[in-house]
């Protein structure tokens, strides 16, 4: 039970306008389940059989304990992702939409980055996500966990809604997990039940109805827009929706919903509830844009492909491009999303960055050890979890001697980065701004 009160003003509200009572008043201040999702690309490193599964997401697992994240190689490694378990279910949404391939996503609100993983891993073949953040702070933090998660299909930008407002019959899917009054997060975090006030739910639905019309006209005809929040109070839910019922332009869409949630008011939507689902609190709805589909335009690739380096070989769907910043490996719908969005964006992450340019040459960069579905001729060196710790936070170490050039390190056969061995001792080439800070026992 965490410290803080619940604010009297929220149990108020819930004993007097809520149909969940009580039962979720109490709920608020138990313990909070701890889960995982697991990377599909790299789950062969992470021992799941005595875990209990997520019900509602196929890579799903509950802890028994919270274990330090910080202090284990895999995470960093994009083994898995520690993740609420509500939140997972945007896998199976996802898998239940029965999408066509080469899907565009918009994922608005993206930041830390869960939900548009568990996209990104339910996504049929050639698809391709936009995660967009307006906090710049938030921008990266999301740039390095879906950096970690290995894939070349994804863009991450750091912009306002307004910057969406000029694209039209863009997506196939937008994802609005809308900032909210933050009640579903309670029972986690002491910092939501203090900040919480009375007008929170009227201030945050005024935003959300601002934020929700910057992007409507972005989802094709056919396409889907999903919106979520973790509250649980009906301004930032259900009158959402209803609002974009109301012009007829949207249809409520039923999906395989899991049983243990809670059908909003009038049905519109759903709820993942504190002690009735073993998770935080999610509010959930599907609409569907009236209208004949349009599928994607193509892929045109907009770059002329430049000659492999570090031995790298290229599937007929991935292209390497030379930016200021370096050199990027992106898929080629990935591609061919940059070029059909007209609109000014600022991308701060393209698909995986594989090199920075010296003066001497081509450096591998840190993603390119994280993406397991591309081989390299940059040899490995394996080590131990004391070791992998240390070089997480960025110290050298006695390792076997070695002709001097580039190796990447791994942990249980994952990528962790890079280091330039000298002979007789290395530079560590993991980036500072990822490193480890916590001191090793």
């Amino acid at each position: 039970m965490l410290s803080t009160p619940l604010p009297a003003e929220f149990i108020d509200s819930i004993r007097e306008n809520s149909p969940f009572g009580e039962h979720l008043i109490q709920a608020l201040d138990e313990t909070s389940p701890i889960s995982i999702r697991i990377n599909p690309r790299k789950g062969s490193a992470k021992d799941c059989s005595e875990l209990r599964p997520v019900s509602w997401c196929a890579m799903g697992y509950y802890l028994e304990e919270r274990p330090s994240f910080t202090l284990d190689p895999s995470y960093h490694a994009g083994v898995y992702y520690a993740q609420e378990a509500a939140s997972m279910v945007l896998y199976t949404l996802i898998k239940h939409l029965n999408l066509p391939e080469g899907t565009r996503v918009l994922d608005l609100c993206a930041a830390p980055g869960g939900k548009t993983s568990a996209m990104l891993d339910a996504l049929p073949p050639n698809s391709v996500v936009l995660a967009n953040e307006i906090n710049r702070h938030r921008s990266n933090i999301l740039a390095e966990n879906l950096g970690k998660w290995g894939v070349e299909n994804i863009l991450v930008s750091n912009d306002s809604p307004e910057a969406f407002s000029g694209l039209k019959d863009c997506f196939d899917v937008v994802l609005v997990d809308a900032p909210c009054s933050g009640e579903g997060m309670f029972r986690k975090d002491k910092n939501a039940r203090a900040e919480w006030k009375p007008d929170s739910p009227a201030f945050c639905a005024a935003r959300q109805i601002e934020l929700l019309s910057h992007v409507i006209k972005s989802v094709k005809p056919g396409g889907y827009l999903v919106y979520s929040t973790c509250t649980f109070n009906q301004l930032e839910n259900e009158d959402q929706i209803s609002h974009l019922l109301s012009d007829g332009t949207f249809e409520l869409v039923s999906w395989n919903v899991p049983h243990a949630c809670v059908s909003g008011r009038n049905q519109l939507g759903h709820y993942f509830l504190p002690g009735t689902t073993e998770s935080e609190g999610l509010y959930v709805a599907v609409l569907r844009k009236k209208g004949t589909i349009i599928r994607s335009l193509g892929n045109e690739s907009v770059y002329a492909s430049k000659d492999p380096i570090f031995g790298i070989t290229l599937t007929e769907n991935q292209i390497l491009i030379e930016e200021r910043t370096g050199m990027h490996l992106l898929s080629k719908e990935a591609i061919s999303m940059l070029k059909s969005i007209d609109c000014p964006l600022r991308f701060i992450k393209k698909g995986v960055k594989i090199a920075e340019q010296s003066p001497k040459g081509w450096i591998p960069f840190h993603e390119l050890a994280l993406i397991p579905t591309v081989s390299t001729n940059i040899q490995t060196i394996e080590l131990s979890e004391r070791e992998a710790l240390q070089y997480l936070r960025g110290e050298t170490f006695p390792v076997p001697a070695q002709e001097s050039g580039f190796y990447m390190v791994t942990y249980n056969q994952m990528g962790l980065g890079f280091v330039k061995h000298l002979g007789n001792r290395f530079n560590n080439l993991y980036p500072k701004e990822w490193r480890i800070r916590m001191q090793l026992s």
